[in-house]
């Protein structure tokens, strides 16, 4: 449903998109709050582009429709342990367990 969605709006946009290169972001914030140590915050970033059509079943949400930026698949194509190197939550775990 969600993946549809994205698609009407793009195609409300412009009807020509599945011609073009069409630019986004997958982000994910985390902060850490505690009685023994103050505020941490990490940020985890991965750009990519929308694929032209819905590929793969794996991950969930819009990974059958994220392409990541030098890759050739979705992340909803890719095995768990690929998609971990690249995904944006893996980002902001690896930056915020340093404070753990």
């Amino acid at each position: 449903m969600a993946i549809k969605k994205v698609y009407r709006e793009l195609d409300k946009k412009d009807k020509n998109w599945t011609q073009k290169k069409i630019s986004a972001r997958f982000v994910c914030a985390l902060s850490i709050v505690g009685p023994n140590f103050k505020k941490v915050h990490s940020i985890g970033k991965v750009e990519g582009i929308i694929s032209k059509k819905k590929i793969g079943k794996n991950g969930f949400g819009y990974d059958p429709i994220f392409i990541p930026l030098n890759r050739k698949i979705t992340f909803g194509q890719m095995k768990f342990k690929t998609k971990f190197r690249v995904d944006h939550r893996a980002q902001a775990f690896k930056k915020i367990k340093k404070f753990l």
